[in-house]
Parts: structure tokens; sequence; C-alpha cells
């Protein structure tokens, strides 16, 4: 041990110096008292062959491989020991595994005792072991722990009865206590950004700074009707949203440990879009299975109704727009997720990728494609830096709707469109106020593509709980795929498809529910546009020539603000 290393006052260096010495290895293997069952299952799988590097980590590696075929096998209490010899040439050692078996075990029954509202046929499709089977602790232990997954126990205690007796069949029992069956939650937060102005108004189409209080209540039934499967509701009422989500979740689906079912009804009433206010009514049912541990796939089928109101575009257009429309779309979104933590990650990669396809053949009165792709990752640059990177891809393609419209924007009815913008995409933009906008009235009417990248150095500030973050955005939605450009500059006010690049630094408080946030954002090149002055029910007036000086020049505002709860990504 050093102090003051390299002339740096309560620093120390630790030196370990290292002789290696020659390396030895394993001349002979000979594993003796292996009777009853097949060597072939295990000897195969042991490390310390012949040939290979000795030492005493890879003897208790295969101490516990070998050990643990016994006691799945019905052989709990069996013993291993090794001792070794110099081998024939020096740095070599003659090993020796001697296994003691002890008496094999089998399961005689199981019993499973404390159920009351659970029916029995829940816990046996979970339960490993079966009359006749060796008597395994290690089959024993993963039943319970199958059991504690379902979420529906409280606890799972095990045990053997009379585990000392002489006989061979044992009696394996389970006791469970079953969890509550109903969980109640709730919440108050609030957003705090440019996300405000007046429902009817049509003069701030870049909206305004806006507080949004919400409320949400939730509830949970486990266990229902003893199946083990799970029903909630979960609601969310603000100045801008009031949703509800029913849920049914049967877990395990078809005893496939790595598939899950869920079906879903969803009403939601929202103006997060200060173009307009949109009503929808949705059933879905989903498929997700487990691929491995980082990743999962979903299989979804949605139907729904969506209505717009309050449109604040070319009144032109609002008989087209404003008709309620069914879709149904197909759709599967694959996860992969190797982040250290989801809620403020430190190293790993992220990756969704979502395709579906409406069509009529599902019901649906438009037909299109769509696809959504994103890619995060987490980079340490030396002790305390941090490099976060996003990058997200999406796109849109309509299909078979000459009978409606020519335009294939004007195909995409608005809620089903990309809206974008805002504190976890492109921090140049309010909420949802990026891409293309209304030609008479400023406001936002949304693309079928968009383009974002997002890059954070994110760095401590003051102690382990405050911290700092420097940041870029780049990107924009896009009328159409062949529109996606990386122009910096707006060639004219009708011109919405180029990149818009945002550079700002922001501020994080790490709370035990993740990092509290607050950014604010300087764009260097924002959108101008024509807009119009009124209300909602001045319309006509903005789109009549004859009325020119209704209208005004407005732009974006250079500077944006953020605050809200969790990383930007």
């Amino acid at each position: 041990v050093v102090d003051d290393y390299n002339g740096k006052v309560g620093d120390i260096a630790v030196i370990v110096l290292i002789v290696e010495g020659p390396q030895w290895f394993v001349s002979k293997l000979t594993v003796t008292g292996i009777q009853q069952l097949d060597a072939t299952g295990i000897l195969p799988t042991l490390s310390s062959s012949e040939g290979q590097p000795f030492s005493e980590f890879n003897v208790a590696s295969d101490r516990d491989a070998i050990l643990a075929y016994y006691y799945t096998n019905g052989f709990p209490n069996a013993s291993f020991e090794w001792s070794s010899n110099p081998g024939p040439k020096p740095n070599q050692v003659d090993l020796q595994f001697t296994i003691s078996e002890g008496h094999r075990q089998f399961v005689r029954d199981v019993l499973v005792e404390g159920l009351q509202t659970t029916r029995p046929g829940v816990v046996a499709r979970n339960v490993l072991l079966a009359p006749g089977d060796p008597l395994s602790p290690i089959r024993m232990t993963d039943t319970q722990r199958r059991l504690y997954e379902l979420g529906i126990f409280a606890q799972v205690d095990m045990a053997i009865q009379n585990p000392d007796g002489a006989t061979q069949r044992k009696y394996v029992v389970y006791d469970m206590e079953e969890a509550k069956k109903y969980i109640f939650d709730g919440g108050l937060g609030a957003e705090f950004a440019r996300i405000g102005g007046c429902q009817t108004c049509l003069d701030v189409p870049g909206g305004a700074a806006g507080f949004s209080p919400r409320v949400s209540f939730d509830v949970t039934h486990l266990n229902f009707l003893g199946l083990g499967h799970t029903i909630s509701l979960r609601t969310r009422a603000s100045t801008l949203e009031r949703r509800g989500i029913l849920t049914y979740l049967a877990p395990r689906f078809r005893n496939h440990d790595n598939l899950d079912l869920s079906f879903t009804a969803l009403y939601d009433d929202m103006r997060d879009v200060n173009t307009f206010s949109s009503k929808r009514e949705e059933g879905s049912v989903q498929l997700s299975q487990k691929l491995s541990k980082p990743s999962t796939m979903l299989y979804r089928f949605s139907y729904r109704r969506v209505s717009t109101s309050n449109l604040k575009i070319d009144p032109n257009l609002v008989p087209l727009l404003s008709q309620p429309v069914r879709v149904g779309i197909l759709s599967s979104n694959y996860i992969q997720d190797r982040r250290d933590d989801p809620i403020d990650p430190r190293k790993g990669i992220y990756n969704t990728v979502d395709v579906g396809l409406a069509s009529k053949v599902f019901g649906s009165q438009v037909s299109f494609g769509r696809g959504l792709a994103r890619n995060a990752t987490y980079h340490k640059i030396g002790k305390k830096l941090l490099l976060a990177r996003q990058f997200t891809f999406g796109d849109i393609i309509p299909f078979n709707y000459g009978s409606r419209t020519t335009d294939p924007l004007a195909a995409i009815p608005f809620p089903e469109r990309f809206f974008s913008g805002g504190g976890s995409s492109h921090r140049g933009f309010p909420e949802n106020q990026a891409g293309p906008r209304d030609l008479t009235t400023g406001f936002p009417i949304g693309g079928t593509a968009l383009l974002f990248n997002s890059t954070e150095l994110r760095m401590p500030l003051l102690g382990d709980n405050i911290g700092g973050v420097l940041f870029h955005d780049a990107g924009n939605v896009y009328s159409s795929f062949d529109k996606i450009s990386f122009r910096v500059r707006q060639r004219n006010l009708q011109d919405f498809d180029y990149m818009v690049h945002a550079v700002g630094f922001g501020i994080r408080y790490r709370t035990p529910i993740g990092p509290v946030r607050l950014d604010l954002a300087y764009s260097i090149n924002p959108p101008h546009f024509f807009g119009c002055k009124g209300n909602i029910s001045d319309l006509i007036k903005c789109g009549d020539p004859a009325n020119a000086g209704s209208r005004t020049n407005q732009s974006i505002s250079h500077f944006q603000f953020f605050f809200s709860i969790g990383q930007s990504f």
C-alpha cells in the first residue's frame, strides 16, 4: 500500500504482485461410487477432465454439478469427496472423485393445504412433482418459486413429511397462505410545460405554458374466480385526458411458462394535441411470449372507434377528418431490454420494433401499414460520466384510399398519425408540436414518418442525488417517408419537412421512484408558420382570402422547458 499516491494527499494505491508459478494439469480423473445412475449423464460435463487445467475452483464446480445431478434424481443424502496425487509428469495431478449415493427416495404423493378460493387445478398445473417421481429438492424449490410467481400467494411453505424416516416414499407438503384479493392504488401528479392554450382559441397553435394536475386510481382483483387470473381497472384524469383501462390477464396460457394472454378494454378522452380533441373506445387481445430473459414478443389485435372534435384546421378539411373512424389492426412488437435499471439506466441496450397492419379484412375503415423502431444505448465514460443515446424511426404507409381522398396524408385519421415532440422525444418542440402544420391555422396535423436522434451526457453535480445533463435532440415528424430530409433550413412558411436541432441542459434529482427532471432547451432552427386570430368559430374566416388580416406570422419558441419524473429515455 502506497500513501499519498502520485503526490496527492489522501490518495492511496494498492499494488498487487502476482507470481504465476507453473501451470498444473489433470493427468487422470477417476470417479467411483456411481452405481444407480447413468454416469454418461454427468461425466462429460465435468471441468476437471483429463488434459484440462487443474484448480480447486473447477473441482468445486464439479462437486456442485454432481450433487445437483443426484439431488434431482432423488438422492437427497448424496455426498462428494475428492483427493489428488502427483501425476506421472511434473505439474500434473491424478484426481479421485468419490461419491456416496445414499438411499434413493421417491415421491409418495404431493399434499396441498391452505387453499380457500384458489382452484386445486391452478396449483396442480405448477407442481413439478408427481407420485412415483424421484424426490428432488431442486424440483421442490422450483415448484415453490412457480407458485410464488403466480402472485396470488402471500406465503408458500414446503416440507417433506417424516424426512428422517426409513421409508423410501415420502409425502411432499405445500402449505399456502393466499394473498389479499384486492389491491387499491391512488396517486396525484402534475405536468408543467408548454401544454397549455385555450381549447377553442386559434391564437396559440404552438401551445403556451401550462400546468396540468392529474389524479389516478387503480383497483386490482387477484385470483379472479380462483383461476389465478387478474382483473384490474386503471383510471386517470387530468385537464388533458380522461382514461379508463380494464384488463384481464391469464398468465401461463395453456400451461406454457413463457405465454401470457390478456384482454383489454379502453376508453380515452384526450386533448394532448392542440389541434383536436379525440375520443377512443378500444378492445384488444394480446399474447405475450417471453423468448429469453431480455427479449419478449407481443402479438396483438386491436379494434377501436376514434372520433375527433374541436378541429382547428382548414374548414375544407373538417368534414373529412372529423368523421368517426373504426380501425382494426393486427400487430406484433419485439422488445429487447438489457438495461441494468429500467428507471435510471447506467449501462445496457434497449430495442423495440412494432409493426402493424390495418385492413378491411379486420373490419377497418382505413387501410395502412405501420412500423416504429427504437434503439437506445448507455455507455459509461470513466467513473462519473454517462453517454446515453436514442434513435427512433417510424413510417405509416396508407393503401386503398382512393375512394376517400387523393392525398395519402389525409387518408390517415388524425389519431393514427405520428404526433411527437416534447420531453421524451424532441425537446426543441412543445408536447406533440413537431411536424407538418395546417397551412391555414398553423396547428400541427401530424405526419406519416418520423426520425429522431437524442444524445445526452449525464454527470454528477452535487453529491449522489443531484446530477446534470447536456443534451442534443435532432429530427422531426415528416409528412411522408420520401419527404425525410436532413436539411437544417426551412424553405418557406409551408415547408415543415426539415430537421430541427435543439441543445440544452437539465437537472436530475434522484428519488426512490425515479429521477425528477427539469430540462431547459434551446431550439436552433424552429419552424415558422401562418397562424390565425380568433376562436374556433372563426375558422371559416381564416380560410377566406378576403380576410387576410386575420392571419399572423408565428413560430415555435426558441426556448422550451419540461418538468417531469423519469429520464427522457
